[in-house]
């Protein structure tokens, strides 16, 4: 089974129409009042329609499941309405600027465009959310209401559908060039480039430093979708996987093969999970705060990673491993887990070195580290050469990805800080904006 279909059916999990019930949940609290605005309804119901495309679920099917979760979840929002709506204005419309007279409009507009406001509405994410509550509220005939709601919620549903069915078309006609899971990383790649420009350009929060990153970042994404794309199609990279699978059993001898073993044990579960809570410990006492939570996000998060992926390729290991190692191939667990590591504790550290030879030294130590780990794999014929490839480019990826996050929230956190702080001096007439 491909990489894709294990993503459309999960069928690992036992429910191989898992599909279906999550674009239903989705669309029905996407018009649930409050949980609406947040819920991303709209962006599954367009995933479901690429996935019909992609001939992992029914078009027929997908429109029925999703109108169905869309006009419920506009019953529950009526109902809502209807039996607390006036209550909860009254109580608590004056937090969010709603004032009576302003009910009284609303009700006015309801009942006169009742039609417009819940079919129309639907396309608006702020008025697909509160209109059902609102008519509940205004109570608008539970008729008139069933009858919009059906059709604003069946045209929604069929017309994002086939958004994403469109765009499965394009994908399809695309990825016959570039491969699927190239696509996907462009994909990706952009949003991650367009959320960075969209938010620099009204924050001003990243560096020069941090457009280095990115650039990483999504340099190491396509390289690791290239791989994965070239496993998948068994192309070039898996020739030279099985030459050099081949050919590094020429050097095989017992003393060679102790040290590589002592290398590759330095990145085993047991020992770096020893190791990482060490580093902690270390960057905890020093107050290297920002390291000591990018290492424990970074290590967590990058197991989480490379195992379901793991789990999701299937790729089986060499047959003439030195070692006996149990679990899949793809992506090499000790590559990644080393990359995220030794780079943390390189960029941790690197800046207290003063002296330019030892930093130098420090830093190249770390490299060669990691990158020993990953070819240790690779000579004791336990990896593939392109899953260490893979792994070193993972490891890359999610590091460079969590210090753009990091940087983005350290921002929103202080901002946040000093609104809390400008408050606090205005009731009590102490400044706190200096400390």
């Amino acid at each position: 089974m491909s990489f894709l279909e294990h993503i459309s059916t999960f069928s690992f999990l036992g429910f191989n129409h898992w599909g279906y019930v999550l674009i239903f949940v989705a669309s029905l609290l996407e018009a649930v009042p409050l949980l609406g605005l947040f819920s991303p309804g709209m962006v599954v119901i367009v995933a479901g329609g690429f996935m019909v495309k992609l001939g992992f679920l029914d078009l027929g099917d997908v429109i029925f499941v999703a109108s169905l979760g869309a006009v419920t979840g506009d019953f529950v929002g009526y109902l809502l309405g209807k039996k607390y709506g006036v209550g909860l204005l009254e109580k608590y419309g004056k937090y969010f600027f709603f004032k009576k007279e302003q009910f009284e409009s609303t009700k006015k507009i309801m009942h006169k465009h009742a039609g417009k406001s819940l079919i129309i509405g639907r396309f608006n994410s702020l008025t697909r959310a509160l209109a059902p509550f609102v008519a509940g509220t205004t109570n608008i005939p539970f008729r008139k209401f069933m009858l919009f709601n059906i059709i604003g919620g069946v045209a929604w549903v069929t017309v994002f559908v086939l958004v994403g069915f469109i765009f499965g078309h394009s994908y399809e006609a695309m990825s016959k060039y570039i491969g699927r899971f190239v696509l996907v990383a462009v994909t990706v790649g952009i949003m991650i480039v367009y959320a960075y420009r969209f938010v620099d350009k009204r924050k001003h929060v990243f560096s020069k430093y941090h457009l280095y990153i990115l650039i990483v970042n999504v340099c190491s994404l396509y390289l690791f979708s290239k791989m994965a794309e070239d496993v998948i199609d068994m192309e070039s990279i898996t020739k030279l996987d099985f030459w050099l699978n081949n050919e590094v059993t020429r050097y095989w001898s017992l003393h060679i093969n102790e040290i590589v073993i002592f290398i590759t044990n330095i990145a085993s579960p047991l020992n770096l999970s020893f190791f990482a809570l060490v580093l902690f410990g270390v960057l905890v006492y020093v107050k290297k705060w920002y390291f000591s939570i990018l290492l424990a996000t970074g290590m967590m998060g990058g197991v989480v990673l490379e195992s379901l992926i793991k789990f999701l390729m299937h790729r089986e290991r060499p047959l003439n491993m030195y070692i006996n190692v149990d679990g899949y191939s793809f992506p090499s667990g000790h590559a990644t887990m080393a990359t995220i590591f030794f780079i943390t504790l390189l960029f941790a550290f690197k800046d207290d070195l003063k002296n330019k030879f030892l930093r130098g030294l420090f830093i190249v130590s770390a490299v060669i580290l990691f990158i020993s780990v990953g070819l240790s794999r690779v000579y004791l014929n336990v990896h593939w050469f392109s899953d260490v490839i893979a792994g070193f480019s993972l490891g890359v990826f999610w590091l460079t990805l969590l210090v753009l996050i990091f940087k983005l929230i350290d921002n929103y956190a202080h901002d946040l800080l000093n609104k809390i702080k400008i408050k606090f001096s205005q009731w009590s007439g102490i400044d706190l904006l200096d400390s």
